[in-house]
């Protein structure tokens, strides 16, 4: 099965048809795919009419050459299949059909191609418009055309049931349509089949089916938007049977999955919203169906593309996301979208921020953190103090003679090297204030020697009480993070010699104060280590930053162009990788032979993973999981820890049932843990092996693991290990 999936996703032009079909319920699975292609035929004309439709406009669409990536996803075929379904349900056929069918399909190309440019200047999706607009302009045209036929077989379904009463084929298609069902279950399996202008109970059970198949969430959501418009129809008392014929149940559906979860990010919140716009909908529907009945037009699909484009349109003029989350990259999969939603707000919470580093080196105590107790009150609450200290949390040295002074020189911090945080301008200095005697301040200059760094898009760094003529930088130099500033003094309102550090939105010395957490650092109590990632240093904390090991930064860099060879362990196959560079400046890791990809970041400091697509069961996905998030610093008893997304982890059968709840609550998580568990020296290494565990949890029960060792040799990635039950798999890395 899988091997005749991946030949259909190889052949372009059986793609653009497959996706044709299932974008209409915002899918691009083939096995979606099929069962509607399926269903369509169930009336033969019908879904003849489909199918020439959507080759039509993709053959059309390839020649004037439109962007074949939108070809391909079936953006011009949806539509196409609407309007030839329509025309082949309404008309006879007959030559000058023929040529109608032909012209209408060209007229459809065209409108999609206008209203596509047009609704991306508001980012909007044209939805189904091009289908009503045309078939407005089919039908209108039509009534002028005394060779143009309506067909009475399809418009009057008592003369179709007379026509197929002998027929076995339509007997069959129709097994199922006087089964004894409870009223509401009938009518929402012919409302599905009413999707594609089919009657058949059995059709909308194979497109529930398939719907079940491709998304828990869509189907959850399909029975969701059909049960309030049973509900409000009952209850306003319209005909229920309307929701069968002519699209107007469709609407409800479409509007429930677009907006429930493929428009938006699913929880909560989307899900109240579909309650919320299906009485509107249900409004619009009614309203606009009354309207175009005076020109003898049908709606079809109009209301739900009217009330969408209303709704998405309304989101777009908010100043801040906050309930109602777009979705800003499309799979097509509403379980994808919340998994690697939740796992990237888990994992890059921070990524807004810029990656800041401690304005220092080695290691540091904060002796006051925000909203200290002595002057990090107000505005000037998200501020830090950084000192050093001895084993006897000491910030000086005792004077070793009575005759010795006990001076600034005496504390550990003073004079020490301060280091910009992040790259910038400097924006300001203030190099006028001598630093205090020890047990004096200068509370007239509170700030004392000062420099403002401007990191751009409006953020700003302050680090204060500096020694006096000690700057290494002047106003307006751009610095790197890293940088030499200056040296810890004493001045300003300063009864010791401390770092006062701070982030704030304006270049004032004095600004109010911004919470801003520093990338990476080490947290020390005791003899306890620990990895800290885009956190605030708590008050009373020892920590440094990371300091980067040439074996790990070497080997774990992946420069586009870069090929790797592996081969397993008692098997010369080669497996071919390669380093690529997207147009969205992604870097990732494409191996050939499973055509599997795995997109990374190494932002210096760390590598990590942000998503794989592709094979699951190839060596790439598996150096993914192993590492998944590697520290580039070497540090014994240290962890480090991370979430995995969902999708690449839980079996089948359990996320069949997570799927559901997915956006209400997760009972299963996946967490990836990494250590050093062997160093053939701890200060410089030249052979570090790196051991990481992959676990899947049920309600914190571990129902699978997976072990993987990582050895780094000679600077360079030698070789992988995935440990399972039974047995190992070693491959052996060769770089180019």
């Amino acid at each position: 099965m899988d091997s005749v999936l991946n030949k259909i996703k190889s052949n372009y032009w059986l793609q653009c048809l497959l996706n044709s079909y299932s974008l209409m319920f915002f899918s691009l699975n083939n096995v979606f795919a099929l069962i509607i292609i399926l269903v369509t035929f169930f009336s033969p004309i019908l879904g003849l009419s489909g199918f020439i439709a959507i080759l039509l406009i993709n053959g059309s669409a390839f020649l004037m050459g439109f962007n074949r990536d939108d070809i391909q996803k079936g953006i011009f075929g949806f539509n196409a299949l609407f309007l030839g379904m329509a025309m082949g349900y309404e008309y006879t056929l007959n030559l000058p059909f023929i040529v109608l069918f032909i012209s209408a399909i060209l007229t459809l190309l065209l409108i999609t191609v206008w209203l596509k440019g047009l609704f991306s200047i508001y980012n909007l999706p044209f939805l189904s418009f091009p289908f009503i607009i045309t078939y407005w302009l089919v039908s209108l045209a039509a009534s002028n055309f005394s060779n143009i036929y309506l067909d009475e077989n399809h418009i009057y379904v008592v003369n179709e049931l007379a026509r197929n009463q002998l027929s076995s084929y339509y007997q069959f298609v129709h097994i199922l349509d006087t089964i004894s069902l409870p009223s509401f279950i009938l009518i929402y399996f012919k409302t599905l089949a009413g999707t594609f202008f089919q009657t058949s109970v059995l059709g909308g059970i194979l497109i529930a089916a398939g719907l079940l198949y491709f998304s828990r969430i869509a189907f959850s959501l399909s029975i969701i938007g059909f049960s309030l418009a049973y509900l409000f129809y009952n209850l306003f008392g319209a005909d229920i049977n309307d929701l069968n014929y002519n699209l107007v149940g469709a609407n409800f559906i479409f509007l429930a999955i677009g907006v429930g979860c493929f428009f938006l990010i699913p929880n909560t919140h989307s899900y109240i919203t579909v309650i919320i716009l299906v009485p509107v909908l249900l409004i619009v529907a009614l309203s606009l169906g009354k309207i175009l009945s005076i020109f003898q037009l049908k709606a079809y699909t109009l209301s739900f593309s009217v009330v969408c484009t209303a709704f998405l349109f309304s989101l777009n003029q908010r100043w801040f996301q906050k309930y109602l989350q777009v979705v800003t990259i499309q799979y097509f999969s509403a379980e994808t979208t919340i998994y690697k939603y939740l796992n990237s707000i888990q994992r890059f919470k921070n990524e807004h921020f810029y990656k800041l580093s401690l304005p220092f080196a080695g290691e540091w105590h904060v002796s006051q953190g925000y909203d200290g107790k002595i002057t990090h009150l107000g505005d000037w609450s998200k501020a830090l103090d950084f000192v050093i200290v001895d084993s006897k949390n000491n910030t000086y040295r005792e004077p070793t003679t009575r005759r010795e002074d006990f001076t600034r020189e005496n504390f550990y911090c003073y004079n020490r090297e301060i280091y910009a945080p992040f790259d910038g301008y400097v924006y300001d200095i203030i190099n006028t204030v001598e630093d205090n005697d020890i047990g004096d301040m200068d509370t007239e200059r509170n700030w004392g020697n000062t420099i403002i760094l401007n990191h751009l898009n409006g953020v700003f760094s302050q680090i204060s009480h500096i020694k006096k003529d000690s700057f290494g930088v002047f106003i307006g130099q751009y610095v790197y993070k890293g940088t030499y500033l200056a040296t810890c003094g004493n001045s300003g309102r300063s009864p010791e010699p401390h770092i006062h550090f701070q982030m704030q939105t304006t270049p004032t010395i004095g600004a109010k104060t911004l919470a801003y957490p520093i990338s990476y650092f080490i947290e020390r109590k005791g003899s306890s280590k620990t990895l800290k990632i885009s956190e605030v240093p708590a008050e009373g904390t020892n920590i440094s930053n990371i300091q980067v090991n040439e074996l790990l930064l070497i080997a774990f860099t992946f420069l586009p162009g870069q090929k790797i060879t592996l081969k397993k362990e008692g098997n010369d196959d080669p497996i071919n990788w390669e380093v690529f560079t997207d147009a969205y400046n992604r870097t990732y890791i494409y191996c050939k032979e499973s055509k599997s990809t795995a997109y990374f970041v190494n932002d210096g400091i760390m590598l990590y993973f942000t998503d794989f697509e592709g094979d699951k069961g190839s060596v790439l996905f598996h150096f993914y999981l192993a590492a998944y998030r590697q520290l580039l610093g070497y540090y014994d008893n240290i962890t480090t820890q991370d979430n995995i997304p969902l999708i690449h982890f839980n079996n089948k059968l359990i996320q069949f049932f997570q799927d559901f709840i997915a956006p209400f609550y997760l009972f299963t998580k996946a967490n990836h843990t990494s250590l050093f568990s062997y160093a053939d020296n701890i200060y410089a290494p030249q052979k570090l092996i790196i051991n990481t565990s992959i676990e899947a949890k049920i309600i914190n029960k571990t129902y699978r693991k997976i072990n993987y060792e990582i050895e780094l040799k000679d600077h360079k990635i030698n070789s992988l290990t995935i440990h399972h039950k039974l047995n190992s798999s070693k491959y052996y890395f060769t770089q180019h």
